[in-house]
């Protein structure tokens, strides 16, 4: 009975010589100790390798941007949390103050997401997004709550390097030897995107392994092997981010590699650059030197043929990178063994601040540099988005803005409009469609700050910043501590995922970002007995089931959101293939899992409408506008079943042109049922294209 009762009370009712537990309950406790102590070592084994298993899982799935991938990976990383805080010892022992404030701010930013569906009616929208914060916010917690290891980090940031590595080749190689894996036809490749299926996103991936091998090979205290191996990966990984022609993701790449040689400022720089930067040099120019592979034919005789070549000389520069690196580990150790004093490294430290302006103002001057920065912004603020040419490393030297100037302009006018609030999380696409210049389809404003003032005002960005300038901070506080070339490394490769955010919808792709938020984590984890000394570090049975229960409760919106998404998924799969049986079965399933989405009604009105049921099909579509009474295409769905139906389609079709002006199926339906005629209304409703297809 004793064991019932509150802690305080028993004490107080026994001597303190008194054991306050029987040996049937001290040995049930021994018990439960030893079943935490036996799996929570593999449970911490399991997360080391999941920041590299997420990425590869979310890059394979077109990078994580639909709704499916990034609410799959919330529920796992969810169940995860709610084991590591039943099983382990110390659930909370890497919460130290940066940890701290990541977590709160990433927190506070979900929440806010979710609640941006109040005031944009847009609920189905907010829960996308809410579901992509909180994947972010569930890795932070639970890679960072393991605490912090020199070698746990190490390991995990091995694994990520090699994973992403693995990835960049997958996809190089579906350019220089498209025999040996292709990709499917309906894949836009002309520039490199497989698997992430955005060039700019694979990029920005392959820039942010290159950085972290750059550090890897750097390291004196890293095994030959794992050393030489990174060496050799640089080469073919910047074969790779070349056949991008992203001109922004070597733009980044190039800021990450600047400050991971400021931050790192280590002799060990030498050896490493010596050993990777020729190799790597020439891979480059040989792709720049490359015919057909820079175009969009590269899968004819001509470009294959091409391609072999360049993948062999690719093999042996990646060879020579790492044969090099090995070769060089003894001067590491020379290097190491030369003491220099602190005025003299401020001298080097001058010198070479000096020499670096010398040959920068010198360039400068060589080639013309004002006139190119002028014809540079020229270009760059030019209104109309240009055409890619034929040859696609022509675009590299093309500084256009691809029409982002618009989208920005029209972020910033939003947020003028709702600086508090914001026009509501995942919004952007409507905000395009009625505002914008119609030139393109635009899903995010291509910045993610100005997307996040637009749809969520200043509070948004006030909470994502914080989030992200903490896990900053507390990487560069282990900057000083062992591995410095690793925290350098990962520095730049924050950095420049930033920097690339600023003109990108990286956010959106978590394949590039789930690294800052799972291996950042565990880099600014806590050492042991450094966390916050108001957070327990071994909380009791019920507040750890508690806690399990809360984590579990979060991640049901993820859970409904995965089925549901799977499940529509097939039915627009099946509508496409005309089998609306099977589609309406579908849909169905996909409303009884979560309502709030208006796509399952549209499925269900096209098919009713298919199969004779009218006014079905008219009570499916204005369903769909009750869910999301800012979407287009419900309006524009709810004319085709209408005028299908023999009823007046054109006020719908009126509200879809309102809200979409520029869009061309929006107009159509405007000049199609320009008529009072119900039976042209019947046949070209029937004959109209649906606007989920």
């Amino acid at each position: 009975m004793d064991a019932d009762l509150p802690s305080g009370y028993a004490a107080n009712m026994v001597p303190d010589s008194v054991e306050l537990s029987s040996p049937e309950t001290s040995g049930a406790a021994s018990a439960a100790d030893s079943s935490r102590s036996s799996v929570a070592p593999i449970l911490a084994g399991i997360l080391v390798c999941g920041p590299a298993a997420v990425t590869a899982y979310l890059a394979f799935r077109s990078g994580g941007f639909f709704a499916g991938a990034p609410a799959i990976v919330a529920v796992v990383l969810g169940i995860a949390l709610t084991l590591r805080l039943v099983l382990a010892e110390q659930p909370f022992e890497g919460f130290g103050p940066a940890l701290v404030c990541a977590v709160v701010a990433l927190g506070c930013f979900a929440i806010w997401t979710l609640l941006s569906s109040v005031w944009s009616h847009a609920p189905a929208q907010a829960m996308i997004e809410f579901d992509r914060v909180l994947m972010y916010w569930l890795a932070l917690v639970l890679f960072g709550s393991i605490g912090w290891t020199r070698e746990r980090f190490v390991w995990a940031l091995r694994i990520l390097a090699a994973t992403m590595t693995v990835v960049a080749i997958m996809a190089l190689i579906t350019r220089v030897t498209p025999g040996i894996h292709s990709i499917p036809p309906s894949l836009e490749n002309y520039r490199l995107s497989y698997p992430l299926t955005y060039w700019n996103a694979l990029g920005l991936f392959v820039a942010v392994a290159i950085l972290l091998c750059a550090g890897l090979a750097t390291r004196s205290e890293e095994k030959p092997v794992a050393q030489s191996l990174a060496a050799a990966a640089i080469p073919i990984l910047a074969a790779t981010i070349y056949f991008t022609f992203s001109r922004g993701s070597i733009g980044s790449l190039l800021v990450g590699a600047v400050i991971f040689v400021l931050v790192a400022a280590r002799r060990d720089l030498i050896p490493a650059a010596i050993a990777v930067v020729p190799p790597t040099a020439v891979a480059v120019l040989l792709c720049v030197g490359t015919d057909v592979l820079s175009t969009g034919k590269y899968g004819s005789p001509a470009g294959v043929a091409e391609g072999k070549t360049l993948a062999w000389e690719l093999i042996g520069l990646a060879v020579a990178a790492g044969v090099l690196r090995f070769a060089l580990r003894p001067l590491d150790r020379r290097l190491a063994a030369i003491e220099i004093s602190a005025a003299a490294k401020r001298r080097n430290w001058i010198a070479f601040v000096a020499t670096t302006a010398i040959v920068v103002i010198v360039a400068a001057v060589a080639v013309d540099a004002p006139q190119k920065i002028s014809n540079g912004f020229h270009d760059f603020t030019a209104t109309k988005a240009p055409v890619d040419p034929e040859a696609l490393q022509d675009r590299l030297t093309n500084l256009n803005s691809n029409g982002r100037l618009v989208q920005w302009e029209l972020a910033v006018e939003k947020f003028d409009q709702h600086p508090l609030d914001g026009t509501g999380a995942g919004t952007w696409a409507r905000v395009w469609a009625q505002e914008g210049n119609g030139e393109f389809k635009v899903i995010n404003a291509h910045s993610l700050y100005l997307e996040m003032l637009a749809e969520l005002g200043l509070p948004g960005l006030i909470f994502l910043a914080v989030a992200l300038i903490a896990i900053i901070v507390g990487l560069v506080g282990r900057v000083r501590g062992p591995d410095r070339v690793l925290y350098a490394a990962l520095i730049g490769a924050v950095l420049a995922w930033a920097a690339h955010a600023a003109a990108d919808w990286d956010w959106e792709m978590p394949a590039t970002a789930f690294f800052i938020f799972s291996i950042g984590g565990m880099a600014i984890a806590a050492r042991q007995g450094e966390g916050a000394s108001w957070i327990p570090r071994a909380p009791g049975r019920m507040p750890r089931v508690a806690l399990g229960i809360g984590c579990l409760v979060l991640v049901v919106s993820p859970a409904l959101m995965a089925i549901s998404q799977g499940l529509l998924n097939s039915a627009v799969r099946n509508l496409q293939a005309g089998n609306c049986g099977e589609a309406s079965h579908e849909a169905l399933d996909a409303i009884h899992i979560l309502s709030v989405r208006p796509e399952p009604y549209q499925v269900l009105g096209f098919c009713d409408s298919r199969t004779g049921q009218h006014q079905l099909a008219v009570q499916m579509l204005e369903t769909a506008v009750d869910r999301d009474p800012g979407e287009w295409e419900s309006y524009y769905g709810l004319a085709l079943v209408k005028g299908a139906a023999g009823e007046d389609p054109r006020p719908a079709a009126r509200k879809a042109y309102e809200l979409a002006p520029k869009v061309a199926l929006a107009q159509e339906a405007v000049e199609k049922f320009r008529t009072d005629d119900p039976q042209k209304w019947r046949r070209r409703a029937i004959n109209a294209r649906l606007p989920i297809l």
